[in-house]
């Protein structure tokens, strides 16, 4: 089977070298003659143009040879090209006097006329100094020809080496017809370059793949094209040969003595003989390929169509051996993999042996998928049926492979299950969609997926709707951003729900559709989530499709879900943070990813068996960790508990044996998990995600599901086992991939998070998802679902807080997220600690976001439990929004209320991402001070039935340092009683 270490093919280093400056030397009537008669750089720039070719060369021109000289001793120039009769000046004088000044400089000379009295003595005596000798027609074609053929000389070396880049040898002394095939056969080349190019995933693709196109060598005797033969025997492509030229002493019927001499080494590769002479026919077609016809009218259209037949330029013709003729034409890759399976036997076997599968795809430029087929025996049709297979496997393999770490462009004539990355439209992909395509180029170029090879570590198949579809829905519909921002949610939701999608989205989505049938993520992507600066989280709709049912359904339900992202824009909750963070909504644009849902089906439940945050930074590390081993949370089945709730099991990445902080904040082990219900329609208005809560007890029905996660309870001998089939209560323990490495999810994680935080130069956080039940002999698949930068809170390191200053401090905290000195805020909202009541918080969520809307402040915001949870029975479940204006937070235990911080929660990395102060108290415990008494002496501003809005007439002065974990907030008179 096909190796996938070798499916990066390094295009971006082919073709280093270029020309990019050329000095032409000659009179001013040549320069006429070429400039404006014949107009070459116009003319030049055209055929570039014409064959999709970029930079084409600036032409200098001097007059003067003493000019010329000066002009190459000061400035940089690539190559000379100068007329034979130079004023009275002898020209090989000239390019001995240039090779002086620059040795390695290409000198090439324009002969007006092939039989010119002097072509035949610099042909022989001035090798050295003259490099080329061509024969101006005033064909602009050939300036293109000459700097090609220079800058094949140049990279030859390097681009068969890198990249097994196919030679074909030109071996010809005739001025005249090295002037006329050199331009024919680099058309050829470029035509068929671009053509190639339908391979590409994307415009820069099309442009780094025309770097690996054929290069030409010029050979002007048979020794020299020995040489080239020998030299790059493994990647000669064809030999073009004259039959007389210098050979070993001979000239007559050289090109034939040479020919058999190739011939018994190699009896595949295409010969061309060629002469003017009809009569050397026949002896040319015993041991060449073809015969051309020097004298011949059609000479360079007959060698366009040597090219095409024999080098396999064009489509593949799969030919049936008994009568010649064609069964089916291919063009692409995706054709020929599909062409495979159902061409007959008798074809495959004929084209095998022949080689004629390799010839095609080297021609395009996929070397190592050419070298892998070509290894393939085809023995005969009863073995087919095996190859037939394999070869299928192979290019569906190395398809989807080289799709791993590329951004494509999304069509609906090439897509299929091999895609991995791609985009619809030409606009921006948006923060996540921008992370993914990162993370997924970063793990390509560094290897990582070969440092793992026991489970399969990528992205999810995912498809970017670009910014550019957003702005066409907006002006299809004609939708007014000043009257939408007056609507509620509700309002703008179903007026989105109504309307069209641009045509070019609804085809996009169709083709999608085809290949895709396993449940979609619908997520957003705008262009300020998960940006260095301003990482919103958590800000936008999400929307989970179980993909089930018709494909008028599917598309339905997939069109309600994007504009659904779309309308999000607009909601209050997103105003807010916009409002927050200094920005417009019309300043916002969004992309929406369209991603394949890790996990497998069990039952009418679609899960995967683990999902997880991870942070490369650990704002609250115990003992034996540092805040640079990061932290991460992991659940059993869909993360929403984790990125909503906080609720999940804590680990450290880089020591996973450690024991980290508790589950759930108050749970001994995870005794509920999300599943997707795959029989429930979507509903963008009631129900967006479909997730339904399950007690863990479902999953004892699927034990397969739990492995390497659940430990087994046995309750009547108090034994834990690591079996998910015995017998007991299960107990979410992830011990098999944590404690026994049965499963390198923390070494994964780990490198993940090293790699991302050295790539952004910023500590990241992933989400991750992880499959251990794939079908048949598939690996585990470890699914990066999202990776964004965390916002730094540790800038300064300069807050001092000494011993002395907690003893009169109001709050004093060990737990400490940020860093600052804040000193303007006077206003404090307080829970009060006798009215808490956990049954109640969803009333106190409503209380703060009274508070938050009248008040006219920034102030200081103490509340109980976990903020922002949207599980009640662990905090107060207030969106961003109804504490937009909180400057400073502290979240304490109670006596009979006990939760962990969260780390992994989307409220939790938008409190980071403003540089908000976070601080964690527990009095209970001693951990922490908390100062009712001192608190209660301040002014009352507003009481309501769980908290108080306090002022301090004085002011108040927040100290934290992170990085010491210790922070402080006093009165302002009493930090100026100690000053």
């Amino acid at each position: 089977m096909y190796n996938l270490d070798q499916t990066w093919l390094p295009f971006s280093n082919l073709m280093r070298r270029h020309i990019y400056n050329v000095l032409l030397i000659c009179s001013d009537y040549d320069r006429f003659m070429l400039e404006e008669d014949g107009r070459v750089e116009e003319e030049l720039y055209k055929e570039y143009t014409a064959l999709g070719l970029s930079n084409p060369p600036k032409i200098t021109h001097t007059s003067s040879e003493a000019e010329a000289l000066s002009l190459l001793d000061r400035l940089s120039f690539d190559l000379v090209i100068t007329m034979l009769d130079f004023h009275t000046g002898r020209v090989e004088k000239l390019a001995e006097k240039i090779k002086i000044i620059k040795p390695t400089m290409p000198v090439i000379v324009l002969a007006p006329s092939p039989d010119h009295r002097r072509v035949k003595n610099l042909k022989e005596d001035n090798k050295k100094n003259i490099d080329y000798l061509f024969y101006w027609q005033g064909n602009p074609s050939l300036f293109l020809a000459m700097v090609k053929l220079i800058e094949d000389s140049l990279n030859l070396e390097h681009d068969t080496s890198e990249a097994d880049v196919q030679v074909i040898i030109l071996i010809e002394d005739s001025v005249r017809f090295i002037s006329s095939y050199l331009p024919k056969m680099y058309t050829c080349l470029i035509h068929q370059a671009r053509n190639s190019i339908l391979e590409a995933l994307n415009e820069w693709g099309k442009t780094l793949r025309m770097r690996g196109r054929p290069k030409i060598v010029l050979a002007r005797t048979g020794e020299e094209g020995l040489y080239y033969y020998n030299k790059y025997r493994k990647n000669v492509l064809g030999i073009i040969s004259d039959v007389n030229f210098p050979y070993k002493g001979n000239k007559t019927g050289s090109g034939l003595e040479l020919a058999r001499e190739i011939r018994k080494d190699n009896s595949e590769v295409p010969i061309l003989i060629q002469s003017s002479d009809i009569t050397q026919k026949g002896e040319a077609l015993k041991v060449a390929s073809e015969f051309l016809y020097k004298s011949s009218p059609t000479l360079l259209s007959e060698l366009e169509e040597h090219f095409i037949k024999f080098y396999c330029f064009g489509p593949f013709n799969f030919i049936d051996p008994k009568t010649g003729e064609i069964i089916e034409t291919v063009e692409t890759m995706k054709e020929l993999q599909n062409a495979f399976m159902s061409v007959p036997a008798s074809s495959l076997v004929y084209h095998g042996k022949r080689n004629d599968f390799s010839r095609w795809l080297r021609a395009k430029g996929l070397f190592t998928l050419a070298s892998t087929i070509k290894a393939m025996t085809f023995k005969d049709e009863e073995h087919c049926e095996k190859i037939r297979e394999d070869v299928y496997n192979t290019i569906r393999e190395y398809r989807m492979q080289r799709t791993r770490g590329v951004i494509a462009e999304f069509s609906p004539d090439s897509y299929d299950d091999t895609s991995f990355f791609s985009r619809i439209g030409n606009g921006s992909l948006g923060g996540k969609g921008r992370g993914l395509a990162f993370i997924a180029a970063e793990m390509k170029a560094n290897g990582v997926q070969q440092k793992f090879p026991s489970i399969y570590l990528s992205i999810p198949k995912t498809v970017v709707i670009s910014t550019s579809l957003y702005d066409a829905f907006i002006e299809l519909n004609k939708l007014n951003v000043s009257e939408l921002v007056e609507k509620n949610d509700e309002d703008i939701l179903k007026l989105f729900l109504s309307l069209p999608i641009p045509q070019e989205l609804e085809t996009a989505l169709t083709e999608f559709l085809k290949f895709v049938k396993q449940p979609l993520s619908v997520r957003s992507s705008s262009l300020l989530e998960d940006s260095h600066s301003e990482p919103f989280a958590g800000v936008y709709q999400t929307c989970m499709l179980s993909n089930e049912g018709s494909d008028e359904k599917r598309l339905a339900e997939l069109s309600l879900a994007v504009k659904t992202v779309y309308a999000s824009v607009f909601f209050q909750r997103a105003r807010e943070y916009m409002k927050i963070t200094g920005h417009m909504v019309e300043e916002e644009k969004m992309a929406v990813i369209l991603q394949q849902v890790t996990g497998s089906k069990h039952g009418k439940w679609w899960f995967p068996n683990v999902s997880g945050v991870a942070r490369s930074l650990n704002y609250y590390p115990v003992d034996g960790q540092s805040s640079e081993d990061g932290v991460g949370m992991l659940s059993f089945g869909f993360g929403k508990s984790v990125v909503d709730d906080g609720s999940a099991f804590r680990f450290c990445p880089a020591k996973p044996k450690k024991p980290s902080q508790s589950l759930n904040g108050n749970a001994a082990s995870q005794d509920t998990f999300y599943a997707l219900d795959l029989t429930i329609p979507f509903d963008p208005i009631n129900n967006i995600d479909n997730l339904v809560l399950l007690n863990i007890k479902e999953a004892s029905a699927w034990p397969k599901s739990l492995k390497y996660i659940a430990s087994t309870l046995d309750l009547t001998t108090g034994a834990l086992s690591e079996s998910t089939f015995a017998e007991g209560v299960k107990l979410i323990t992830f011990n098999g991939m944590l404690k026994y490495d049965m499963f390198p999810l923390a070494e994964v994680v780990d490198t993940i998070l090293k790699l991302g935080e050295r790539s952004m130069g910023t500590p990241v956080e992933i989400e991750i998802a992880v499959n251990t039940e794939r079908s048949g002999e598939k690996k585990p698949d470890f699914s990066i679902l999202q990776i964004r930068p965390i916002a730094s809170t540790y800038n300064e390191s300069d807050i001092e807080i000494d011993d002395y200053e907690k003893n009169d401090a109001i709050i004093y905290a060990e737990r400490v997220m940020g860093n600052g000195y804040i000193s303007e805020l006077k206003d404090i909202i307080t829970i009060k600690p006798n009215a808490f009541d956990k049954s109640k918080t969803v009333e106190m969520a409503n209380e703060l976001s009274s508070f938050n809307s009248t008040i006219d402040c920034d102030y200081i915001l103490i509340a109980a439990g976990r903020l922002g949870s949207t599980d009640r029975w662990l905090g107060i479940p207030c969106a961003w929004s109804d504490i937009s204006r909180a400057r400073v937070i502290i979240e304490t235990g109670l006596p009979d209320f006990q939760v962990e911080p969260s780390q992994g929660t989307h409220f939790f990395q938008n409190m980071t991402s403003l540089g908000c102060v976070y601080l964690t108290i527990n009095p209970v415990y001693n951990e922490g001070i908390l100062d009712y008494d001192k608190l209660m002496k301040l002014e009352v501003v507003e009481e309501s039935k769980y908290f108080i809005h306090l002022r301090a007439k004085d002011g108040l002065v927040v100290k934290a340092n992170g990085l010491e974990q210790r922070a402080i907030i006093k009165e302002h008179k009493e930090i100026e009683e100690w000053q």
